[in-house]
């Protein structure tokens, strides 16, 4: 036997070991999935995206950067969304949950904002002579 058949029979053998190694650490990595809850939490994260996803009526341009691109390519390869479409969706959903209470401010804000400016455009389209008579009376305080 030459060298040249011992480095192909080597080559062989290791490729065959990593194999068994790749073979064994999937059947460990599957158990430790079933006896750890996660295949439950999996079928609660394919339903929370359904639920999230089903309802996507609004077409949104937007710039990332590497890092956030390549934080949608992961759940796309994970299997988890189909595109980076759904990746964002989902990220985005997942951040208005987790900070629901200071969105609920914010909106109360911009209700009060939006109410502020029809007072305004209800002033300036009114009635000249009333508009008039509101500033006299103000003016008067």
């Amino acid at each position: 036997m030459d060298n040249e058949e011992k480095r192909e029979g080597d080559r062989g053998r290791m490729a065959e070991g990593i194999d068994i190694i790749i073979d064994e650490a999937k059947t460990a990595t599957t158990r430790a999935y079933k006896k750890s809850g996660a295949e439950s939490f999996g079928d609660n994260i394919r339903e929370t995206l359904r639920g999230a996803l089903s309802s996507r009526d609004n077409v949104v341009m937007m710039r990332l950067n590497k890092e956030s691109v390549t934080r949608l390519d992961d759940l796309v390869e994970a299997g988890i969304v189909n595109s980076r479409s759904e990746a964002a969706a989902f990220l985005i959903g997942e951040g208005i949950a987790a900070r629901a209470h200071l969105f609920e401010r914010i909106a109360e804000k911009t209700e009060t904002i939006r109410k502020a400016k029809e007072e305004l455009q209800s002033l300036i389209e009114g009635d000249p002579d009333e508009t008039r008579a509101s500033q006299d009376g103000e003016d008067r305080r």
